[in-house]
């Protein structure tokens, strides 16, 4: 039987352990040394990312409801990836205007390929001309 060197072994091991830290797994984070930043217990904290997703907006429509001062939308979702949770923001305002108060729906574990409606209701009307409704939708990872 052929002996590895002891150097050999060594390095093996230490690869080994790096990898280890790589690995995804479900134990709880080591506890922060005196070394740790603030900055970085922050990051592990950070809101979810978001990817655009209109591909996943099946049908949408939005129309200003009867007192004129308020709108409503309606849409269907469908997931085309993983089950994941959306964004869907609708803002309200005049072509080309790019500020503007505007509501956000989170719609939580949307499973892939099932139609998901959604409901916005009371979208503020932002001042301006010839008021036109936008949609916008995220996939939250």
């Amino acid at each position: 039987m052929r002996r590895l060197p002891v150097s050999a072994i060594a390095a093996t091991a230490a690869l080994l352990g790096a990898l280890s830290g790589c690995a995804g797994g479900d134990d709880p984070p080591a506890a922060a040394g005196p070394s740790a930043s603030p900055k970085t217990a922050a990051t592990s904290t950070a809101a979810p990312a978001a990817t655009p997703a209109p591909q996943d907006l099946l049908s949408f429509s939005c129309r200003p409801g009867a007192d004129g001062k308020s709108w409503s939308a309606q849409g269907v979702i469908v997931n085309s990836a993983r089950k994941a949770d959306y964004r869907v923001t609708v803002l309200v305002a005049s072509p080309g205007s790019a500020q503007g108060k505007a509501r956000r729906l989170v719609i939580p574990n949307v499973a892939t390929g099932v139609d998901t409606p959604f409901d916005v209701d009371r979208l503020p009307v932002n001042s301006g001309p010839a008021s036109a409704c936008r949609v916008q939708l995220v996939r939250l990872s």
